[in-house]
């Protein structure tokens, strides 16, 4: 029990102090104080202080999260599929690619920043203190966003061409957890997307906000539901493959038997028996109550929360 409230407190501790750290500054800065907002300009700088420093808590500790399960359930994999000699091999490419998408999104983070802030006129150091120090905490803010998605994207992809592919005519049946993970991916994008509108509180949308915002949920859609999508229709096709295998076999067991009814086939038939009953009772998506409603409500809240949004500001 101590081992594991150290775990979860190792998983939570940097993420929070980062959050709590930027409110205070901000706060002493005057962005976060809701008394000094004045005017758009005050607004947008208050929602900046307010959204910028939750969604970076947010992703970094979703990152902790899937990096920490998908260890577990690849073991748990190649456990249970006699490969655990690969698990390695397999941590050292997962590595390898953490180590590219860190340098690919700090590029694009010192990048796209700079953009958006000489788009936006905040570019020069004439600026009030509160504004410079917003302009610093949108470095890790576009950071986490690129390597949480590059993250997200990798894992689910890599776990659908390396371990399910190869092993799913065998192995079909290990290949759900696989799957659970993929749909647990999508949950935290999900909500990492309900987030968003924090920035546009009290606000028009500007239109490179709703640029963005639509260019990650296209990049969310392709890469992260089809390859769970994929999984769930293959484990489905080998699942109803195996039932028709084992409704033939049987059919021939008990047409033998009754051409020749001293065999003894009573074992075979139970086993056989027995392996349809598992096989009709396996669910490919996720069968877990819990699971089903976190995936229905931020399937629909995510549109429902963009529709109260712009009755809102309309």
């Amino acid at each position: 029990m101590k081992n594991n409230k150290n775990a979860v407190l190792h998983v939570w501790m940097l993420p929070l102090l980062f959050v709590l750290a930027c409110f205070t500054a901000c706060y002493l800065a005057g962005s976060l104080d809701y008394r000094s907002i004045i005017d758009e300009r005050s607004q947008r700088d208050f929602n900046a202080a307010l959204g910028m420093p939750l969604i970076i808590g947010y992703l970094w500790l979703a990152l902790r999260i899937l990096h920490r399960r998908s260890g577990k359930r690849i073991a748990d994999f190649l456990v249970q599929t006699n490969q655990l000699s690969q698990y390695r091999q397999h941590m050292k490419t997962l590595e390898k690619k953490l180590i590219r998408h860190v340098i690919l999104a700090a590029t694009l983070s010192i990048a796209i920043t700079l953009v958006y802030l000489i788009s936006e006129d905040l570019l020069a150091f004439s600026q009030p203190f509160s504004v410079l120090l917003l302009n610093v905490i949108a470095v890790p803010f576009w950071f986490f966003l690129f390597l949480f998605l590059m993250q997200s994207a990798s894992f689910t992809r890599y776990l659908y061409n390396r371990l399910v592919l190869p092993n799913i005519h065998q192995h079909f049946c290990y290949c759900k957890p696989i799957c659970d993970l993929g749909v647990s991916n999508v949950i935290f994008s999900l909500f990492m997307l309900l987030l968003i509108p924090v920035f546009w509180i009290g606000k028009s949308v500007p239109f490179i906000d709703g640029l963005i915002l639509s260019a990650t949920t296209a990049f969310m859609i392709v890469l992260l539901f089809l390859p769970v999508f994929k999984t769930v229709y293959l484990m489905r096709k080998h699942r109803n493959q195996s039932i028709q295998q084992i409704e033939g076999q049987l059919a021939s067991l008990i047409m033998k038997g009754s051409d020749n009814p001293g065999a003894n086939s009573g074992d075979v038939l139970y086993q056989l028996n027995q392996q349809l009953e598992d096989l009709r009772q396996h669910r490919c998506w996720p069968k877990d109550g819990l699971v089903n409603t976190k995936v229905f409500i931020m399937s629909t809240g995510l549109p429902c929360c963009f529709l109260v949004l712009i009755w809102w500001l309309i």
